[in-house]
Formats: C-alpha cells, sequence, structure tokens
C-alpha cells in the first residue's frame, strides 16, 4: 500500500497537469499562477540568435572584408574559410546570406552600383538641359570623391573587366550602362546639342578608375598620394580642364592646372 506522502504528491503532479495556470519551473512540482518578468526575458532572448540589426551589421562586414579580399586576390584566391576568420564568423554564416562564392562576388561587384548612378542622375538634374560644360564638371566632382573613397571596389571592377578567374559558365549581372541610358529622358536633348552622354560616361569612368588605380604613381612623382586634399583639389581640376578640351575644343575656359610639388629630399 503506498504511502500517505507519496500519494498526496501524485494527486500534487495531477493537479498540476491539468491547471490551465501553472507554468513549471525547474521543478515539476512548482506552481505559481503567472509567468513571472524574469521567465518570459529568459524564453524571449533566445541565446545564439542574432538580432535584425545585429544580422544587418554582419552582413555588411562580410561584404565589407569581401570587397577588400576580392580586390587584392582575386576571385579564385578567396575562400569562406578565410573570409570567415577575417569577419569573426562561421563559413556557414556566410553562405547563409549569399549562397555561394560566386553569389558573394557578384553581390560585392554589384554593390555600389546603384549610387553610381543616383549620382550621376542628380548631376543631370542639377545642370540646365545643354550646359554640357557644367554636366562634365558636376559629374567629375560626385564621380571622383565616391570612387577615391571605395577604392578596392574600383579594383575589383578592374579584375572583373580583365576577365579574372570565374569558373567556366559563371556570369555576372549586366552592370553596363545601358540600362540606366534607358531611363535617362534627356538623352535626346543633349543628342541635338551634338553631344553623346554614353561617350561621356564611359570616358569619365575610364579615366577615374585609371587615376584612382595609380596613387602609387602620384606618390613617386608629386610625394604624396590623393588622400591629401590640395593634392586631390588640383588633379579634379586638370581633369575637368581635359575632359572640357576634348569635348569642347572651342569655347572651353582654362582652368588652373596641376603643378607638381617638389619633391621631398632625404
Amino acid at each position: 500500500m503506498p504511502s500517505l506522502d507519496w500519494t498526496r504528491r501524485r494527486n500534487d503532479i495531477s493537479r498540476l497537469q491539468w491547471s490551465p495556470h501553472v507554468v513549471h519551473i525547474g521543478r515539476v512540482d512548482k506552481k505559481i499562477g503567472r509567468v513571472s518578468n524574469k521567465s518570459r526575458k529568459a524564453s524571449a532572448a533566445r541565446p545564439g540568435r542574432r538580432s535584425l540589426a545585429e544580422t544587418a551589421q554582419v552582413r555588411v562586414r562580410i561584404l565589407d572584408e569581401a570587397e577588400r579580399l576580392f580586390a587584392t586576390k582575386g576571385f579564385r584566391g578567396v575562400s569562406f574559410r578565410e573570409l570567415g576568420r577575417a569577419v569573426g564568423v562561421r563559413p556557414f554564416t556566410i553562405q547563409h546570406h549569399f549562397g555561394s562564392k560566386l553569389g558573394l562576388y557578384s553581390t560585392v561587384l554589384c554593390r555600389w552600383d546603384g549610387e553610381v548612378r543616383g549620382l550621376v542622375s542628380g548631376s543631370l538634374g542639377a545642370v540646365p538641359p545643354n550646359d554640357v560644360a557644367a554636366l562634365i564638371e558636376r559629374v567629375m566632382d560626385e564621380l571622383f570623391e565616391f570612387l577615391l573613397a571605395h577604392r578596392d571596389w574600383v579594383s575589383l571592377n578592374a579584375r572583373a573587366a580583365l576577365g579574372e578567374g570565374l569558373p567556366p559558365g559563371a556570369e555576372t549581372d549586366d552592370r553596363s550602362w545601358v540600362g540606366f541610358l534607358g531611363n535617362v529622358t534627356r538623352i535626346g536633348a543633349l543628342a541635338a546639342a551634338g553631344f553623346d552622354l554614353r561617350l561621356l560616361l564611359i570616358t569619365v569612368e575610364g579615366i577615374l578608375n585609371n587615376l584612382v588605380l595609380s596613387d602609387a604613381r602620384y606618390r613617386q612623382l608629386f610625394g604624396c598620394g590623393l588622400d591629401d586634399a590640395r593634392l586631390r583639389t588640383q588633379v579634379k581640376s586638370h581633369l575637368k580642364l581635359v575632359l572640357l578640351r576634348l569635348w569642347l575644343p572651342g569655347g572651353v575656359v582654362a582652368l588652373a592646372a596641376p603643378r607638381a610639388r617638389p619633391r621631398r629630399t632625404r
């Protein structure tokens, strides 16, 4: 015959199982009327899972580091393991966000395309319809500073343009100016004035890309790089002068060309 204590405990357990206001914490026979705040916080925290803000930050860190590594080592020279160590995440986290290395590479390659096209669109809308000189100066001002601030991305684009070692059959999205120009309504007005916006964009893009990648040459010839504010201003003025003379040879007002700074002697 079971003891009285055991019968009472069994009855208590039976009531706990059927009570609609019971929360079991630790031991099965502990009964309270409502969930405490501490219990709510413990269940909501879910250790090991990131918040949406933290997930977004991790994604940005992955893109930043991938941009740097792809720019210096190329597509084949970067692995998820190495990238994970640099970012401080597991390779599975990178795969979760981007699927594959080609998916990550394509995302990094197209990362700033929207900003570049936004700068060009803003420049087109900020100058008079047929003022080609003002357009050239505005586009140069906007793109020059942006590309200098994203040198790794420029270097990566140069690698991609040269077809650097992607897997056979791998294709990236169309990143040309074709789609952008299809949405620009002022091309007709510029063409009527004898100005081809397509050629300007290709020319500016090529000049600025090479300029950003030539920082070592500036250091050799001028004793400082493009991070020097004075040299940066001189170079920008020089580029505007060159483009204006190319596109408007008959009506250009000369700008101040950069003067070589004396080289530092040891």
